[in-house]
């Protein structure tokens, strides 16, 4: 993949992103002062499913052309999230910092749980927290990404 691709592909993604929290922001503002209903819960996981989703999207591209090589196994996402906060043999800039895949892990985790769950299963106040701060963590994990592109372009 010539680089002008990569970086073509991973603001395509950061992009999208950014989308997915403009299309959201009604729902967002209004859970702030009153609780989400079922049917709400439910898009709202959608919407964090999406998010983590999108950043792998970003660390999966980033594995493969710069690493050469995704994690394998069982445990191959939580590595691929763990292996962005180091540098490599290849890759010599960190692409998230300690805190940031800290941070990330708990919305790994919820992408999985969600992934293995039905909507009955979801609880708000399990994921209030996470719903909350997403933007915010949205806008700190893109800067560091883009702050990782900048280093290497």
């Amino acid at each position: 993949m010539p680089a002008e691709k990569f970086f073509e592909d991973i603001e395509t993604e950061c992009r999208k992103v950014n989308k997915l929290f403009e299309d959201y922001e009604p729902l967002l503002e209004k859970i702030k002062d009153h609780p989400p209903d079922f049917i709400e819960i439910g898009s709202l996981a959608m919407m964090l499913h999406s998010f983590y989703n999108g950043l792998e999207n970003i660390f999966s591209r980033i594995a493969r052309k710069i690493d050469k090589s995704l994690p394998e196994g069982m445990d191959w996402h939580k590595e691929l999230l763990e292996r962005m906060s180091k540098r490599t043999k290849n890759r010599k800039y960190a692409v998230l910092s300690e805190n940031m895949c800290e941070e990330l892990q708990e919305y790994l985790g919820f992408r999985h749980f969600t992934r293995h769950s039905y909507a009955c299963d979801l609880d708000w106040a399990l994921m209030k927290d996470l719903v909350l701060r997403s933007d915010d963590v949205k806008d700190k994990v893109l800067s560091e990404i883009k702050s990782f592109i900048e280093k290497i372009s």
